[in-house]
């Protein structure tokens, strides 16, 4: 469905909310963020980006922006078979509670080649310092991304991906609970954004379940 089918299927569903209720202005407006909640729940919209290692003493020294080298990053995607590369070996996901646990003294270890990575808000850290031998070596980042803007009469939301059409009905149930919650209808309004959720949540279990594959471990020769 397109934007405009979406607020004529929101309307004929819901014939006592028109147009002077709540304007197609405003539809169009909630729809925008809608779109960017339900692909941030199903964690839908995926795409991977690289960019080069550099030296570093401490593990804190360099921390990497990634924001800075994809716009829409959003989150790491850890399915089986994503997550982070570096050099093309996966490396395996921690945290900082896990090393302090297993490693206590890994904040000052020498400078060498990572095997494990975490990410704090939206800079990605390593396990180890990356030594000058290590230094711009690949490091790939299987990512989620912020869906672009919905805004268009004839625009698909979703950033317009072919195998998420199943899905559209997603932003009609959207509409309702913002709706339901707008006209004074409290107790309507909860009951909508139950459906929306659980609506989200279905579509993440179908969504993600296209991210399945056996796991191909990379070993450097």
């Amino acid at each position: 469905m397109i934007l405009s089918d979406i607020i004529l299927m929101f309307r004929t569903e819901n014939p006592d909310i028109s147009d002077r209720v709540i304007t197609d202005a405003l539809l169009k407006n909630w729809c925008l963020i809608g779109d960017k909640e339900f692909c941030a729940v199903t964690r839908c919209i995926i795409s991977d980006f690289t960019f080069s290692s550099i030296t570093s003493t401490t593990v804190y020294a360099t921390k990497y922006d990634l924001i800075t080298y994809e716009s829409k990053f959003y989150d790491i995607d850890t399915y089986p078979g994503g997550g982070v590369s570096f050099d093309n070996d996966i490396l395996k996901e921690t945290s900082v509670s896990e090393l302090d646990k297993l490693t206590p003294t890994w904040r000052t270890r020498s400078a060498s080649y990572p095997r494990k990575f975490y990410r704090r808000g939206q800079h990605l850290y390593f396990d180890y310092p990356i030594s000058s031998t290590y230094s711009s070596k690949t490091v790939r980042v299987y990512s989620i991304l912020v869906s672009d803007d919905f805004s268009n009469d004839s625009q698909e939301p979703y950033n317009q991906l072919g195998y998420l059409k199943p899905f559209h009905y997603g932003m009609v149930k959207y509409l309702k609970w913002k709706a339901k919650e707008k006209v004074g209808k409290p107790n309507e309004g909860a009951q909508a954004g139950k459906e929306f959720r659980d609506y989200a949540l279905w579509a993440k279990k179908e969504i993600g379940g296209g991210k399945y594959s056996p796991i191909r471990f990379i070993k450097k020769i």
